[in-house]
């Protein structure tokens, strides 16, 4: 995949999450239960958390000129760490939630836009990628992972009549 699709697969796939978003006042977006007891503000400040420690990883790869493979933080119970961050997250605000949830989004537009096509599509480079390219971690991360979300919110919408 080129860096030129992946970028436009990350686009599609956070309008795709806005879609599904697109009408919702903010006393829906705070309402628990659009993904267990999760808000979509949860889902947006979980979202972030995730996108912060990809971009996190790539700002420090592009730092080393390539040297090394990214510092990506090994995270052995995804569960747990997602509630770890759900807990360090929960009071935020939702203007505070959504800025956050633009702007990192924007930082992973940047990252990816910095990074050359061997360093995203060469399987071998990355030994603890297990055989898979870096574009498959950006996806997994920015597409896949908001696709999963934006169908727990529009079935949440449609379940709650909202």
């Amino acid at each position: 995949m080129s860096k030129r699709d992946l970028l436009a697969e990350i686009r599609e796939a956070r309008s795709t999450l806005l879609a599904a978003m697109d009408g919702l006042s903010g006393e829906d977006m705070l309402r628990p239960g659009a993904e267990g007891i999760w808000s979509v503000k949860d889902i947006m400040t979980h979202l972030v958390t995730w996108e912060a420690e990809l971009v996190t990883a790539l700002s420090r790869r592009l730092g080393r000129l390539y040297k090394d493979a990214p510092d990506i933080v090994l995270i052995e119970d995804i569960d747990e760490w997602n509630m770890e961050q759900y807990a360090q997250n929960a009071g935020r605000t939702l203007a505070a939630a959504q800025a956050d949830f633009h702007g990192v989004h924007r930082h992973l537009l940047l990252a990816v836009e910095k990074l050359d096509e061997a360093m995203l599509s060469d399987p071998l480079r990355y030994e603890w990628m297990e055989g898979e390219p870096l574009e498959y971690l950006i996806r997994e991360t920015a597409v896949w992972h908001e696709q999963e979300h934006a169908e727990s919110i529009r079935a949440w919408r449609e379940q709650s009549h909202i």
